[in-house]
């Protein structure tokens, strides 16, 4: 119990460090998708059990499967009657942006893949939304305007200046004469 509340805070103070690379709300929205996107794709999913194609079954199956598990891994506190959430949750804060990204790209990609109706499209739609984020999240904050117009002007050595005329100049191409 005390384990819990213990890592619990510590992910807040990680949540609310002045000093990490993304702001809160940012984090907050890719955690929140997530958790909404879980929910929508499960709902959908139980909707589309009533279809007749055996390929659509099997894509809400899956997106039923990726409902839940996006739930497990952003929200462990909704799935408390599982024994083993705890370690995947702990499991899943210590991963890459990238890796979720990916992972949550593929979970909702592939229902929607196998069948492409309004209800896999919103409920797993939303679940790659999630992923959507974490991979913007994953490329990183944007770089200051200094570091930016040295990369558009194509210099990768700041000690080189396009006012820097001491390089040495290429002789013009020779002209052949053929017969």
């Amino acid at each position: 119990m005390w384990a819990a509340a213990s890592s619990a805070q510590a992910q807040m103070q990680q949540e609310h460090n002045p000093n990490a690379a993304f702001p809160w709300w940012m984090r907050y929205l890719a955690k929140g998708l997530g958790i909404f996107g879980g929910f929508v794709a499960m709902f959908f999913a139980i909707l589309g059990l009533l279809s007749f194609s055996a390929t659509c079954i099997l894509a809400v199956l899956l997106q039923l499967a990726a409902g839940f598990l996006t739930i497990a891994l952003e929200a462990p506190f909704c799935c408390t009657f599982v024994d083993f959430i705890e370690k995947i949750a702990v499991f899943s804060e210590s991963r890459a942006y990238w890796q979720k990204a990916a992972l949550y790209c593929g979970m909702g990609i592939v229902p929607i893949i196998l069948c492409a109706e309004l209800n896999t499209i919103l409920g797993a739609g939303m679940i790659f939304a999630s992923g959507v984020v974490y991979g913007f999240m994953a490329l990183g904050k944007k770089a200051d305007r200094s570091t930016m117009m040295m990369g558009a002007s194509g210099t990768s050595n700041p000690a080189w200046s396009p006012t820097n005329t001491n390089s040495q100049s290429v002789p013009p191409p020779v002209a052949v004469n053929m017969p």
